[in-house]
């Protein structure tokens, strides 16, 4: 059986004319090997154990690197102690696990090296050297693992060498000198030094070289591009060493690269916020509900549900749809949205208008209109309509016209539960997850996410996919999560669409595809998800699987901060030091056009740049 294209991406290709996204996505489905992904390769060599002149620290510095390469998505080859035969054989297989892939290639190096006639080598373990005729005998030549490096076809080639140690061989003193010899990167290659060239390097007296402690630290800090990796590592081991050692690094980089890019988290709760809401498209949604509410086709309305899956009177048009079937079916009203699956039919005409009433007034987003909402929600829910009674535990939960009581809340979210009201279910399962009104039951919270899913509630289906996302109740499985969000990103679910865009960016649960995740990403934003602007700016700022467009990253992030999202509020006014200087520039244009700023255009997010920013946060 072939496999269909989830309704969301349909719509999102036809709205956005992306035949080549089409014929991407249906390579993704015949050719899965074929999706976009980063290939991230690394050897890590430490040698300490040297007969004559043995180190502590290179095994213990090739650990750690190690360990900080996995954590950011490198496949590591790691060897201690090697010989020259291990060290050759390593560096050939490099090559071809390299030139078989468009990877971005690693190596580093820890132990000692020598520099004779102006040219490096590595020392393996078991070199016997007593003159400097039997270094390039004995010894790996730094040039064979560039060569070895450059003849491939990655886009990023980094080299990393703490091998600036004392010379063992003092035999090699006068013709080999101090440290290392200085190198030219190849194109597209960054080469890495724990010190400046013919200077020397410290082994540490900790349990790492400060070299090396310094660069594990820092390579898994997210959204820092390679060379302001390198830059804080000689920041670091200057204070370390009192100034006695400079790292030093030569570039020929064309293209920009991030250990850790930046990337949210996937995002936990539907919860709502204390915030009076997106009342711009409440108002849009009431002005469309206008328009469809008494129709009497069922295709109409549900293009009403698709537009507003989470909207005030989805629910509204799911009942006249299933008032409707019956009718056609020429019986009585068969249980839809409000009975059935989702509650008891109840055929309750005053309960419906009230409920509609409730949800108008509502859409108004003013205090005196969430009392008044209140009343009718209220009235309705007395007369049995679990939709009604959900409404009411929303108002208590938000605080909207009525005292916010979380208690109250969950009581009404039971009562409403105990009805099979699915919307219900899945909100008091975020309460037993979050131990908000209830006691903490993180099985409960599994149980009634499950039923809600099952019964189509796409709010339960991704909060279960969180669950499995980071096994939390239930055994981790990102695979299973990955399922149960494209089944809710179908429904609509922004927040699905959101949580698993993140997973195809960092390849979690199967492959990376950076094309499905701006997808995914530009129809969560479609229906006001804000996170997923400021997902898309990281994308945009870094050009990681997009092109680099600073322009569209500041406006995404702009856009982000204007609605008033807390980390892009942070972003830009506690760390812009992340972003781009480019990125930067761009906001400060974008703030002069709306008339927010007027100086000059540096890239620097000064006291100026920041009052411009809080003037337009305030939509000003």
């Amino acid at each position: 059986m072939r496999s269909r294209r989830p309704t969301w991406v349909r719509r999102h290709v036809r709205r956005a004319g992306y035949l080549l996204v089409a014929i991407l996505w249906f390579a993704c489905l015949v050719i899965p090997t074929a999706m976009a992904t980063e290939t991230r390769l690394a050897l890590v060599i430490g040698n300490s154990g040297y007969a004559s002149s043995p180190l502590v620290n290179p095994k213990n510095d090739a650990d750690a690197i190690a360990r900080a390469l996995t954590a950011v998505g490198f496949s590591v080859t790691k060897l201690i102690d090697a010989d020259q035969k291990a060290m050759r054989k390593a560096v050939v297989e490099f090559g071809r696990k390299l030139r078989a892939s468009d990877a971005a290639g690693l190596f580093y190096y820890a132990g000692h090296g020598v520099q004779v006639d102006g040219q490096n080598f590595l020392v393996p373990v078991g070199a016997d050297i007593a003159a400097e005729q039997e270094v390039a005998v004995e010894g790996l030549n730094l040039g064979e693992v560039l060569k070895t490096m450059e003849r491939t076809s990655g886009r990023v080639n980094i080299v990393i060498l703490d091998a600036c140690r004392n010379n063992p061989f003092p035999s090699l003193e006068r013709s080999g000198g101090g440290g290392l010899a200085p190198v030219d990167a190849p194109a597209g290659t960054l080469i890495a030094f724990a010190t400046a060239p013919g200077q020397i390097a410290t082994d540490g007296v900790g349990s790492n070289s400060p070299y090396s402690g310094a660069l594990a630290q820092t390579i898994e800090a997210p959204g820092v591009p390679l060379e302001e990796v390198f830059r804080r590592v000689r920041r670091q081991v200057l204070a370390a060493t009192n100034n006695r050692q400079t790292p030093w690094e030569h570039s020929s980089m064309t293209v920009e690269f991030f250990f850790r890019p930046k990337i949210a988290e996937p995002e936990a709760t539907a919860r709502p916020s204390q915030s009076s809401g997106l009342a711009d498209r409440q108002l849009e949604e009431l002005a469309a509900w206008e328009k469809v509410k008494v129709s009497n086709d069922p295709g109409e309305l549900q293009r009403h549900i698709e537009r507003f899956p989470r909207g005030l009177f989805a629910e509204l048009a799911q009942h006249r749809i299933d008032q409707l079937k019956a009718r056609d079916k020429g019986g009585p009203s068969v249980a839809g949205w409000f009975g059935g699956t989702f509650g008891v039919a109840r055929g309750d005409p005053e309960a419906e208008r009230l409920l509609e009433e409730g949800l108008r007034l509502e859409a108004k987003a003013t205090p005196e209109a969430y009392a008044e909402a209140f009343q009718r929600y209220k009235a309705a829910a007395e007369r049995g309509w679990p939709a009604a009674m959900h409404q009411v535990a929303r108002a208590f939960d938000k605080g909207r016209g009525v005292e916010r009581s979380i208690i109250e809340a969950a009581a009404w979210y039971q009562r409403a539960a105990a009805l099979d009201y699915a919307p219900s279910m899945a909100s008091l399962g975020t309460l037993y997850e979050f131990a908000d009104g209830v006691p903490i039951d993180i099985a409960e919270a599994v149980r009634l996410y499950k039923l809600a899913s099952d019964a189509g509630e796409p709010n339960a289906t991704t909060s279960l996919a969180y669950l499995y996302q980071l096994g939390k109740g239930v055994a981790r499985d990102a695979e299973e999560a990955r399922r149960l969000y494209s089944l809710a990103a179908e429904k609509g679910n922004d927040r699905a669409m959101y949580n698993l865009a993140l997973m195809h960016i960092r390849g979690e649960g199967g492959p990376r595809n950076f094309d499905m995740a701006v997808i995914l990403l530009n129809s969560a934003i479609e229906k006001g998800h804000v996170g997923a602007r400021r997902e898309l700016a990281f994308l945009y700022d870094e050009g990681r699987g997009v092109k680099r467009d600073p322009e569209a990253a500041a406006r995404h992030l702009l856009a982000a901060f204007r609605a008033g999202h807390k980390d892009a509020r942070n972003d830009l006014l506690l760390r812009p030091d992340g972003w781009s200087a480019r990125t930067r520039r761009e906001i400060q244009k974008q703030l002069a056009v709306s008339g927010h700023y007027a100086g000059r255009v540096t890239g620097l997010i000064d006291p100026a740049t920041r009052k411009a920013l809080e003037v337009y946060g305030r939509g000003a």
